[in-house]
């Protein structure tokens, strides 16, 4: 008597079950402990590739960092360049609400006397601030003046616009408070050895950073604790910031002081007059290495 086409499809159904180790009345779906085993490779495979895709992506931020200081570094040279060799000033303009009216500028305006390589306030989402400062037709990009790995924002949640700042004397505006005159670079011409390696770009600290100058007092860093920070450096390179030079090239500098990588400056709490001075690690070399790097005392 003839096989009737069901038997033969369930005779195939049992040959290819016994072939694959499995009971006949099973289909070919995977057993439970299957599954499991499956899902612990997968788990397994995502820990060991973790480690290695997230050093990739610092690295490659790392990378767009250094890029964005080379490219504002070029945008500073540029306007001095075009400038008579003056280099763009670095006024402190801390504009945390500007709304955008230009006619607010008055004489932070391009073109008027307190013009800036930066305007305003980074908590300000506002890009016109930046792109009203004077070395940003060099550059063209907002997105130079945001390190890739900053995901920092404002105290109303706002992310900044820029991470990046200048240092203090550089575009000489600021008088130190110790009183102690310090070299204020505002040419070129004036950047020779060994100031050709003073910093002129440095990430900046979230938990300082507003104006577009990066302030250290090189006359009397000292309060009766011991050296202090006035703005303090940012960390958002594992432990490490991107930092710029006046000769052109840049480096990325691993912080060490506690405070700094702890997002938390410290008041002096033996100091009646300690604001805007915040306590560096004694047990750290940043703030000192850092001291020598921004000016020279003249005279020196």
């Amino acid at each position: 008597m003839p096989i009737k086409r069901e038997e033969l499809m369930n005779i195939n159904k049992t040959l290819w079950a016994l072939r694959k180790g499995r009971p006949s009345g099973r289909t070919s779906a995977f057993t439970l402990i299957e599954m499991l085993v499956v899902i612990l490779i997968i788990a397994i495979l995502a820990a060991l590739l973790l480690p290695a895709l997230t050093k990739a992506k610092a690295q490659a931020q790392n990378t767009q960092c250094t890029s964005n200081l080379h490219q504002l570094i070029l945008g500073w040279v540029n306007y001095a360049n075009d400038s008579n060799d003056k280099i763009a000033l670095n006024t402190a303009t801390d504009w945390g609400g500007w709304d955008g009216n230009m006619g607010d500028l008055g004489e932070y305006a391009p073109g008027q006397p307190n013009a800036s390589w930066a305007l305003g306030c980074a908590t300000n989402p506002n890009v016109n601030l930046i792109k009203e400062g004077l070395i940003y037709p060099y550059v063209n990009s907002t997105k130079v003046y945001h390190c890739p790995a900053d995901i920092s924002t404002s105290p109303a949640g706002v992310p900044r616009t820029r991470s990046y700042s200048m240092n203090g004397y550089m575009g000489g505006y600021w008088t130190p408070e110790s009183g102690v005159t310090a070299t204020q670079f505002k040419t070129l011409s004036t950047m020779n050895i060994p100031t050709a390696s003073a910093i002129v770009f440095i990430e900046e600290n979230p938990s300082t950073i507003n104006d577009g100058a990066w302030i250290q007092d090189i006359g009397a860093p000292k309060t009766s604790y011991g050296l202090y920070w006035v703005d303090s450096p940012a960390h958002y390179h594992i432990n490490a910031g991107s930092i710029s030079f006046a000769d052109g090239h840049g480096a990325l500098r691993a912080w060490t002081d506690k405070w700094v990588l702890a997002n938390a400056p410290q008041d002096d709490p033996l100091d009646g007059d300690s604001q805007g001075k915040f306590l560096a690690d004694p047990n750290s070399p940043d703030c000192a290495w850092v001291l020598p790097q921004i000016t020279i005392e003249q005279g020196e």
